[in-house]
């Protein structure tokens, strides 16, 4: 059964990023791949051994945490005919498995304006990973103790 309400259009480069975020967040598989150009890249880190590249499959992995995806975008970069936005994503609470999650990350995406005047995700990063415990130095034994936090299945 196809979707009788269209997704939402980005009118400017950074409106694509969060159009990305709110399907993801309500499990809308379709709205989010809808801000992204046919033949898109998704890269992500860090990667799963089992990731095949596809954009549905990686977009279909992340939902699965079930929990709410928010971006802040950092700068806008547009020129003629092509946009970066330079972001930062973050994931945090409770994940299916009762786990507590906390990912988050920079990333970037590179944007086309298409005929109908939207802009497009041609090109996506996300770096996304667990974030150390509040005041626990990078690298210390408590920002990798096994089970305080958890990698995101993707």
């Amino acid at each position: 059964m196809s979707d009788l309400i269209r997704p939402p259009v980005a009118r400017r480069p950074e409106e694509a990023l969060e159009l990305v975020s709110q399907p993801l967040s309500d499990g809308d598989l379709e709205a989010a791949l809808a801000q992204y150009e046919k033949g898109a890249l998704l890269a992500y880190w860090p990667q799963a051994d089992n990731d095949d590249g596809d954009l549905r499959s990686t977009l279909t992995s992340f939902m699965a945490l079930r929990l709410p995806l928010s971006v802040r975008i950092v700068t806008v970069l547009e020129g003629p005919g092509l946009a970066l936005v330079i972001c930062e994503r973050r994931v945090a609470g409770t994940g299916p498995d009762g786990e507590q999650v906390r990912l988050s990350g920079p990333g970037c995406a590179a944007l086309r304006p298409q005929p109908d005047g939207a802009w497009r995700i041609a090109a996506d990063a996300w770096h996304v990973g667990s974030r150390p415990e509040a005041g626990a130095p990078s690298g210390s034994p408590a920002s990798r103790r096994p089970g305080s936090t958890r990698h995101a299945p993707f």
